[in-house]
């Protein structure tokens, strides 16, 4: 099996995440970077699309959120935000960073509330792996 516990850790291979295959931490620049800002602020002014993507990342990246959530250190908002921007349009995560400024304080205030629930929901469907595990 490709799984690693430490502690209250899990651990999987970069080759088994699906952010990775969906370009999370790619780099793009020029007018494709551009392209991809505004892709970002689509997903995010939209909150049911923003809930669209955020759950289903937590739903069906087994190995990615795995991996990422159990990591005490991870800003897991963010990471979950980021993922749902790959997921939506294969943007790479510090475009999505970079475009997060853009937008409005409540639409970043509704997608960290959404993001919270999505979080919420993959404590509460992986709770056989969190036995010993401090999400929070």
């Amino acid at each position: 099996m490709n799984i690693k516990v430490e502690k209250d850790r899990i651990y999987h291979p970069w080759d088994k995440w699906e952010d990775y295959e969906s370009s999370f931490y790619n780099n793009c620049t020029g007018e494709e970077k551009e392209k991809q800002i505004l892709k970002v602020l689509e997903m995010f002014n939209d909150p049911d699309l923003t809930r669209k993507c955020m759950f289903y990342v937590v739903d069906n990246w087994k190995y990615s959120m795995e991996h990422n959530l159990t990591n005490s250190s991870m800003n897991k908002i963010a990471y979950v935000g980021q993922s749902a921007c790959a997921h939506f349009n294969k943007i790479p995560s510090t475009v999505t960073m970079e475009a997060w400024s853009l937008l409005s304080q409540d639409n970043r205030d509704r997608a960290d509330g959404i993001a919270l629930e999505a979080i919420s929901r993959w404590k509460t469907n992986n709770k056989l792996i969190q036995r010993c595990l401090n999400l929070d």
